[in-house]
C-alpha cells in the first residue's frame, strides 16, 4: 500500500508506492509531464503535474488525487472501464519476444521498444535496450490502444501486431528512435533532438538537457512551422528528414535573428570575452554571473577559464542563448554589461509602481524586443526566482484578468492589475493564485497576489511581467522595476488588504 494519505484517505504529497505509480501513469497517459516518470513517489514533481491537470479539467488545484480528480483522470487516460481481455498471459511459444517484461534487456528489447516507437507509441529514452518503467508504461498504452489486457508484458497476440516474429534475428518492424518523441520523453534521443534544433537556429529555452517539456515543444513547433512542416510538436518523420537525426547530414536551418556568434564590430567590450581572456571586463562578467545566482569556481578573480567557460553557458541555457561559452551581445545585454545607465530613468511619467513585483532573492536583465518563437519579440521582463517566491501588487488596483495553464497556452497561469487610469501590469507564469484573487479583487501596492512559477512556456522558474500604460501598448519595464530593485530582499512579506 502507499506510505502516506490524507485523512481521507485520498493521496497527497508523501505518498509512494503501487497507487502513486498508477496515478502517475495515468497523468502521463493522459498527456501530462510528469518529471521523473511512474517512479512511485509522490514528490514535489508530481504535485506540480497533478495541480496542471486539476486546472486543465476545472478542478481545485489542490495537488492531492481525491475523488473528482480520480475520475477525471481514469476517464482522460482511458482506464475508467477495463480493457477487453482477449490477450492472455504469454504461453509456451517459440516466439522469442514473447514474455518480455520488466528487467529484460538486449536486443529483443530494442526491437520491441522501436516497434513500439513505429506504432506511434512514445518510450521514453527512446530504443536503448532496457526494459525498464518507461517501456512498461509504453506497452501498457499500446495494450490498452489495441484492447489487449494491461499486463505490461509482451503477449503473442501483441507481438504479432507489432510484426515480432519467430525470428529473432530478424525484427519486423525497423523505426527511428526518435519518430513519436513529445512532451513527457526524456533521454538521449530527446537531447539529439534539442541539439539539432539549437543547430538549426531553433532557441531551446533550458538546452539539450534531454527532457521533453513545453519548452522544447514550442522549440519543434517554431522548427515545423518555418519549414512547412505539420506544426504537431511531436517529432515526425518528415521533422527527423529536416534535422538529419540518426544520419550524418545536418539540420536544415532556418532564418533567425537570435544572437549567435559575437560580432567584431560590436561597440560593447565585453562582447567575445572568451577562454584565454583576463583583466577588469572579465571580473566584472565574473560578478555579473554571480549575481544570476551562478557559481564561478574560483570566484571574480579576472581570469576567463573552464570554471567561468561553464558558468557563462549554463547562463546561456537558462536565457535561450546558443551554449558558444564565449560572451555575445544579447548575454551582454541582459547582465547589464557595458550598458551604461541606458534604462535607469523611467521614461512614462504616468507610470508610478510603488512595489517590486517578486520575492527576493531574483535575477533579471533587459531583454526588452529580445528574439521569441514564431517571429515574436520579448515585450517584457523575466525576472528569475525560486519557484514559490512571493508575487506582490506593484500598485493599487483592480485584478481585471485572470487565466489558467493549459495545454498549447504560452502564458501559464496568470492576471492582470489594472489602475483607474487604465494602465494594467501582467504577470505571467505564476505557479499559483493567493487564496481570495480573482477577477474584482481590489488589490493595494504590496499584497501578495501568487507565487512565482514555472507553467506554460517556461524552461525555469520566473516572472513574466508587462506594463501598459493607459492600457495601451507595452513599454518596457526594465527601468521602472530598476528604479526600485529590491531582488535582494528576501524577507516574506505577506500583506493582504483584501482578505
Amino acid at each position: 500500500g502507499d506510505s502516506t494519505t490524507t485523512s481521507g484517505g485520498d493521496l497527497s504529497a508523501g505518498a509512494s508506492g503501487s497507487a502513486v505509480t498508477t496515478m502517475q501513469e495515468q497523468l502521463i497517459a493522459s498527456g501530462v509531464y510528469v518529471a521523473g516518470g511512474a517512479d512511485g513517489v509522490f514528490g514535489a514533481a508530481t504535485t506540480r503535474a497533478l495541480k496542471q491537470f486539476q486546472n486543465w479539467n476545472g478542478l481545485q488545484a489542490t495537488g492531492t488525487l481525491n475523488a473528482a480528480t480520480a475520475t477525471k483522470l481514469a476517464a482522460a487516460s482511458g482506464s475508467a472501464t477495463p480493457p477487453a481481455s482477449t490477450d492472455t498471459t504469454p504461453q509456451s511459444t517459440d516466439n522469442d519476444y514473447v514474455g518480455l517484461a520488466t528487467g529484460a534487456t538486449g536486443t529483443l528489447v530494442k526491437d520491441l521498444q522501436t516497434a513500439l516507437m513505429a506504432a506511434g507509441v512514445v518510450v521514453p529514452g527512446g530504443a536503448d535496450g532496457s526494459f525498464g518503467p518507461a517501456t512498461q508504461t509504453a506497452l501498457k498504452g499500446f495494450q490498452r490502444v489495441n484492447s489487449l489486457s494491461e499486463t505490461g508484458v509482451l503477449s503473442a497476440q501483441g507481438a504479432e501486431i507489432l510484426g515480432l516474429g519467430s525470428d529473432a534475428s530478424t525484427p519486423a518492424v525497423t523505426a527511428s528512435p526518435y519518430l513519436g518523441l513529445k512532451i513527457g520523453a526524456s533521454g538521449s534521443a530527446v537531447r539529439d533532438t534539442q541539439s539539432a534544433l539549437i543547430a538549426a537556429g531553433v532557441t531551446v529555452r533550458g538546452g539539450a538537457d534531454g527532457s521533453f517539456g513545453n519548452a522544447t515543444k514550442a522549440a519543434l513547433v517554431e522548427y515545423q512551422t518555418a519549414l512547412g512542416l505539420t506544426a504537431s510538436g511531436e517529432v515526425t518523420q518528415a521533422t527527423i528528414d529536416k534535422l538529419g537525426l540518426g544520419s550524418s547530414s545536418a539540420p536544415t536551418p532556418i532564418s533567425t535573428s537570435a544572437d549567435s556568434t559575437p560580432s567584431s564590430s560590436s561597440s560593447n567590450d565585453y562582447v567575445g570575452l572568451s577562454v584565454g581572456s583576463s583583466g577588469e571586463l572579465v571580473r566584472e562578467l565574473q560578478v555579473a554571473l554571480q549575481r544570476t545566482g551562478l557559481v564561478v569556481r574560483g570566484g571574480a578573480d579576472g581570469s576567463f577559464g573552464g570554471a567561468t567557460k561553464s558558468a557563462l553557458i549554463a547562463f546561456q541555457s537558462v536565457n535561450g542563448i546558443p551554449q558558444t561559452g564565449v560572451v555575445t551581445a544579447q548575454g551582454a545585454k541582459i547582465l547589464g554589461l557595458g550598458t551604461g545607465s541606458v534604462g535607469i530613468t523611467n521614461p512614462n511619467s504616468s507610470v508610478q509602481m510603488e512595489r517590486f513585483p517578486v520575492q527576493g532573492p531574483c535575477f533579471y536583465g533587459d531583454t526588452w524586443h529580445d528574439p521569441r518563437g514564431s517571429g515574436r519579440v520579448h515585450v517584457g521582463t523575466d525576472v528569475i526566482a525560486n519557484e514559490g517566491n512571493l508575487l506582490y501588487a506593484v500598485v493599487d488596483g483592480e485584478i481585471t484578468k485572470q487565466v489558467w495553464d493549459q495545454p498549447g497556452l504560452l502564458a501559464g497561469n496568470g492576471l492582470r492589475i489594472t489602475q483607474p487610469n487604465g494602465t494594467y501590469f501582467v504577470y505571467l507564469h505564476m505557479m499559483s493564485f493567493a487564496p481570495g484573487i480573482e477577477v474584482g479583487t481590489q488589490v493595494q501596492a504590496g499584497d501578495v497576489i501568487g507565487y512565482v512559477g514555472n507553467t506554460g512556456s517556461s524552461a525555469t522558474p520566473h516572472l513574466h511581467f508587462e506594463i501598459h500604460p493607459n492600457g495601451g501598448a507595452a513599454v518596457n519595464p526594465y527601468s521602472y522595476m530598476k528604479a526600485i530593485d529590491d531582488c535582494s530582499n528576501t524577507t516574506a512579506q505577506h500583506q493582504s488588504s483584501f482578505t
